[in-house]
């Protein structure tokens, strides 16, 4: 329970995070009066930009991805607030049951339904109650508005499943990917140190851990709890575990060296310009173009999702067309 206590504080600090930097915030967007503001924007991100870091991105690279969804994040915060609006504008109105009903299950899932934990984990994050009850209601609010307007049945024919996997072949091709287990460690300044003869040398003790982690490795220890010791990326507590990630996830050091093993595999120190990170390849695949009737399912959810987006974007589009919307 604690576990899931921790994981719920986590998601708090990222979905509210606190406002000490008020000073420096400004407006990103305004709708129809309501502002939006930058500190909104990076709330809506979340973890996404600092798991950009962890997985090595740096310089313009990392710029532009981070400006890549800071920008989605801005479009989707639009259309949720004139979302919003157009259920204010037509008089409709929430039973406050549905409301509370939506945090009590909350409450149920995370804390065992223990309120006074699931209260003093608001209060850590340095949020009330009333404001999470209010991004519940909002959260139902706008679920209600897009299915009532995008929710139609959408008719699936076999010609129009074989058009779209003929359509999308190549954008059906998986890549190359490996199972990929991490340990990362920032640099720390470097310190002086006497060597056997005598001579004195400057080094980062963060490299000398990780030599000492890669050299447990070698004689046998496992790599995902000494992850879960050392780690200092974002998936400390799955051990390191990144899952399946592809050759264009990774900084291009570490895909040299992850997609050159065999699984089972742990590689040396990897050294960079951010830190040191050693690596394990669990399983590796390569990519090819599915046949049809194996992702024939796959294909009619995408199909599925694809009309519901364009009816979403439609209907979206006319809140846009009559609405006053200025972005900064």
């Amino acid at each position: 329970m604690r576990r899931l206590y921790f994981v719920f504080a986590l998601w708090l600090v990222a979905m509210f995070p606190r406002p000490a930097a008020a000073i420096t915030d400004g407006v990103a967007a305004v709708v129809n009066g309501k502002v939006i503001t930058f500190s909104d924007v990076k709330r809506y991100v979340g973890e996404s930009e600092q798991q950009l870091v962890d997985l090595g991105l740096r310089g313009e690279e990392l710029v532009n991805r981070v400006k890549e969804l800071r920008l989605d994040a801005l479009r989707a915060l639009i259309d949720r607030a004139l979302i919003i609006q157009e259920w204010d504008s037509k008089g409709l109105t929430l039973p406050e049951k549905i409301t509370d009903d939506r945090v009590d299950e909350i409450v149920r899932t995370n804390f065992g339904g223990d309120r006074a934990a699931f209260i003093r984990t608001l209060q850590a994050a340095g949020k009330t109650y009333e404001g999470f009850r209010r991004e519940q209601k909002e959260n139902i609010i706008v679920q209600a508005m897009t299915q009532k307007f995008v929710q139609e049945e959408v008719v699936i024919s076999p010609y129009k499943i074989e058009q779209y996997y003929q359509k999308k072949a190549s954008e059906l091709r998986t890549d190359d990917e490996v199972k990929l287990r991490m340990i990362f460690l920032n640099p720390r300044f470097k310190e002086k140190r006497t060597q056997a003869d005598g001579t004195t040398v400057e080094v980062d003790p963060q490299k000398v851990l990780a030599e000492e982690l890669r050299a447990k490795l070698d004689a046998g220890a496992d790599f995902a709890d000494l992850a879960r010791s050392f780690t200092e990326g974002t998936h400390k507590s799955d051990g390191g575990d990144w899952g399946w990630v592809s050759r264009k996830t990774l900084r291009k050091e570490l895909a040299e060296v992850a997609f050159g093993m065999f699984p089972g595999q742990h590689s040396k120190v990897i050294e960079t310009d951010n830190g040191y990170y050693i690596i394990k390849v669990e399983d590796s695949r390569k990519g090819r173009v599915p046949p049809l009737e194996e992702i024939r399912p796959e294909i009619e959810k995408m199909i599925l999702v694809d009309e519901r987006k364009a009816r979403r974007d439609e209907w979206v589009n006319t809140l846009r067309q009559k609405a006053y919307i200025k972005m900064f």
